[in-house]
């Protein structure tokens, strides 16, 4: 037995523009699914709090945070809370203040619509990671259907 050869890789690219229509419509469907549901049940306690902690570390983030006496950062936060980080929140009230939303139901439709925007790239990236590592297009459409 020899060692085997070098395998021509398909560049990202490639595989997405060659067999991507199943994953797009699939991902048309959620899309389509999320957008109708936006705004069809009420704000739960996760939200809050996320939005609270966020708004409280890009204001320190960005230089004009809530300071105490002593120049240390003021957490109106439970302790646990203390141990999540804020790179997918506070982009989210980048975007909030980028807008102008003042208003805590528009915050919130927009909390949600970018959170599933981001779901629906997770979902592009399994589809592709899947489809690279096995190369069957059904195969990588189950992978995205688990998603």
């Amino acid at each position: 037995m020899g060692i085997p050869g070098p395998t021509r890789r398909r560049s990202a690219v490639g595989c997405v523009t060659a067999r991507s229509a199943p994953a797009v419509v699939v991902l048309a469907l959620f899309a389509a699914v999320g957008v109708a549901v936006l705004d069809d049940y009420g704000v739960t306690a996760d939200e809050l709090t996320s939005h609270t902690y966020a708004v409280v570390a890009a204001d320190y983030v960005f230089g004009d945070g809530v300071l105490i006496g002593d120049g240390a950062v003021a957490w109106y936060m439970h302790d646990s809370d203390r141990y999540y980080g804020v790179s997918f929140e506070a982009p989210l009230v980048l975007a909030e203040r980028l807008l102008g939303l003042t208003d805590s139901r528009a915050v919130h439709l927009l909390r949600r619509l970018l959170t599933h925007l981001f779901f629906l790239t997770g979902g592009f990236f399994c589809w592709l990671l899947a489809l690279r590592l096995c190369g069957d297009r059904r195969l990588a459409l189950f992978a995205l259907l688990l998603y």
